[in-house]
């Protein structure tokens, strides 16, 4: 398989990106800032940035799917994965380019879900927290549902150093702290990139 990582030197996207690597897939990895990876004959770096469509397209022309590992918490604008969507999309529904999975928070909602009176409490002090980061989240998944691509977005609670690996995925809503290994969170979204049960869906990722 080869498959383009976006937000690829991040921690999560550094794991993907050697994990995809061990598999003997091919990896273009779009990198905003330096290069953290060794050279590797499977192993193509494109620097840029989100808002240059060329290169983005450049970045997702011969691959079979997309990954979006993009945050908002260190930057600036707090738009990052809705301003990655609004580049992403386009350039692979122009290369024909299908299968993307992308990561953002579980406090996000979006509208497939049911949440009970706690999921919108806890939703509405997020929403007093952080306001652009939550935004940022649901956005980046309306414009997801309005587009014609075959993804999943992988919802996730707090990250931790642990190295279990074992994960489930659920409609049902989880607190943004419950915990989950980052580790977890890698094998899951190197698994979503060959399964379609979440097929345009955004599943919570449990701990197992």
């Amino acid at each position: 398989m080869q498959i383009t990582v976006f937000g690829a030197s991040g921690k999560v996207g550094r794991q993907i990106v050697g994990l995809a690597l061990e598999k003997g897939w091919q990896v273009t990895a779009f990198v905003h800032h330096s290069n953290p990876f060794t050279p590797h004959q499977n192993l193509t770096i494109i620097p840029g940035e989100l808002d240059d469509i060329a290169a983005v397209t450049k970045a997702v022309t011969g691959s079979e799917a997309v990954v979006s590992t993009l945050g908002s918490w260190h930057t600036e604008g707090k738009n990052i994965l809705t301003a990655g969507m609004r580049s992403i999309i386009p350039a692979m529904e122009e290369r024909g380019v299908q299968r993307l999975v992308t990561l953002t928070g579980a406090g996000a909602f979006w509208s497939g879900d049911k949440p009970s009176t706690v999921d919108q409490i806890i939703h509405r002090l997020l929403g007093l927290a952080a306001p652009q980061i939550l935004h940022d989240g649901e956005e980046h998944l309306r414009l997801l549902a309005a587009s014609s691509l075959d993804w999943t977005t992988v919802r996730s609670p707090v990250m931790t150093k642990r190295s279990s690996t074992g994960y489930r995925l659920t409609s049902e809503l989880a607190p943004p702290w419950a915990g989950i290994a980052r580790a977890a969170v890698v094998q899951c979204i190197i698994d979503q990139l060959e399964k379609t049960d979440w097929h345009r869906q955004a599943p919570i990722i449990r701990a197992d």
